[in-house]
């Protein structure tokens, strides 16, 4: 074909990609990219016909999502452009498959695509307005392009155990400041000072994620990962405990079970070790997962005729600790509780909770779920509650002296 005929065969193809057929088209142009025919003046058309095959190209295709990706950035085409960052949530939606193809094993052919190499070649400096902005869909706000690919890259590096680029740490930084009120930025940040070394840092940012979402319980855990255990073992235990006592699947607490168990161990509490390692074990066994070599390893760490012994009473005494950690820095306002509004009876959404309004000498309402705080709910009104407030709603709660 001469110059003019490919010229042609790539606009000609264009809209047959974009309604449908872009794998089959994409199949018949891209040797012409790789024998080096395709002319300059058809590689803004082929990358879109390259992004509508990675967009019709089934989820378990990898590899060959990955020779068109690996195609595209070898296109001289115009960036920051609107194409570039199309080709990104691609490589994103790449990076998330083939992620959860290694784990499941599904097929002998699952592989693997590294989206911290994928930006590198993408060049961070490409990123536009427009990947920033949060969209909506079926009436719910969605993240970012940028939210959703420092998640990608903050789980390579922490699988790696690989400590941030410049461009990523200077990527997180910025997404902080235009996302305040995004938890899941504040941890992968988090994340980032962790693999750097700087804990520090990193237990200053999960603190602050913690006041914004105190049921997230891996939250918790991450914090207790920042903690020097044996200079401060109380508050260890008191972060773990948190993570258990906060809403989640036991099914996915394991691992914190585990560490709570080596607490034990480390003192010869092994009835409290022993109790742990058995609800380690059962939740593994009911969801029909392999037990880790190093519960074994903790396991025959006790003796044989050890009685389990569950140590949640011992937990309960270091609460305060794992409190202070995260709300000592707020002001605390004394409110009465001026009205008790009751569950419904038949509440569709989990476990039906009692709700409290409580107001301040200022005339200002708040509502509290007391349960959430260990507070009897029963209690009368003008009960005297200590209210710990975080961008003026309620994040810590306890009783205070009398009844007004």
């Amino acid at each position: 074909m001469t110059k003019q005929d490919i010229i042609t065969l790539v606009s000609d193809s264009f809209e047959s990609a974009k309604n449908g057929n872009a794998v089959n088209v994409y199949d018949s142009i891209a040797p012409l990219h790789d024998d080096g025919s395709l002319p300059e003046r058809s590689h803004y058309p082929f990358g879109w016909i390259i992004y509508y095959a990675l967009h019709q190209t089934p989820d378990g295709e990898i590899e060959k999502r990955k020779r068109m990706l690996a195609q595209y950035l070898r296109l001289d085409v115009a960036k920051p452009h609107k194409l570039h960052s199309m080709i990104l949530t691609e490589a994103i939606r790449l990076h998330k498959d083939a992620k959860a193809m290694s784990f499941n094993r599904k097929t002998s052919t699952s592989g693997c695509f590294s989206i911290v190499r994928f930006s590198n070649l993408w060049d961070l400096g490409n990123l536009r307005p427009g990947d920033w902005r949060r969209k909506e869909y079926e009436g719910k706000q969605t993240g970012s392009t940028v939210e959703k690919l420092i998640t990608c890259l903050v789980a390579e590096l922490e699988n790696s155990h690989i400590p941030a680029s410049a461009d990523i740490t200077e990527l997180a930084d910025k997404a902080i400041a235009e996302f305040p009120d995004s938890v899941s930025i504040l941890s992968q940040r988090a994340t980032l000072h962790m693999l750097a070394g700087e804990l520090h840092d990193s237990r200053s940012l999960l603190r602050k994620a913690i006041i914004s979402a105190p049921g997230k319980f891996f939250l918790w855990s991450r914090l207790a990962s920042t903690i020097d255990k044996k200079k401060d073992m109380n508050l260890y235990v008191a972060l773990l405990h948190k993570a258990m006592d906060a809403p989640g699947p036991d099914k996915f607490k394991g691992r914190i079970r585990m560490d709570l168990a080596e607490c034990w161990l480390s003192v010869n509490a092994f009835h409290h070790a022993l109790w742990e390692l058995l609800q380690t074990k059962k939740a593994y066994e009911a969801n029909g997962w392999h037990l880790p070599k190093s519960f074994t390893a903790m396991l025959d760490r006790i003796p044989k005729d050890t009685v389990a012994s569950n140590p949640e009473p011992l937990y309960r005494k270091t609460i305060h600790l794992a409190d202070n950690e995260i709300y000592s820095g707020l002001s605390e306002v004394v409110a009465i509780k001026t009205f008790h509004k009751n569950p419904p009876a038949d509440s569709r959404y989990g476990r039906p909770a009692t709700a409290w309004r409580l107001t301040d000498e200022a005339g200002t309402n708040y509502w509290i779920q007391p349960h959430r705080y260990r507070i009897n709910p029963d209690m009368p009104n003008g009960t005297r509650v200590a209210i710990k407030l975080h961008m003026g709603k309620p994040v810590a709660a306890r009783l205070a002296s009398g009844i007004s």
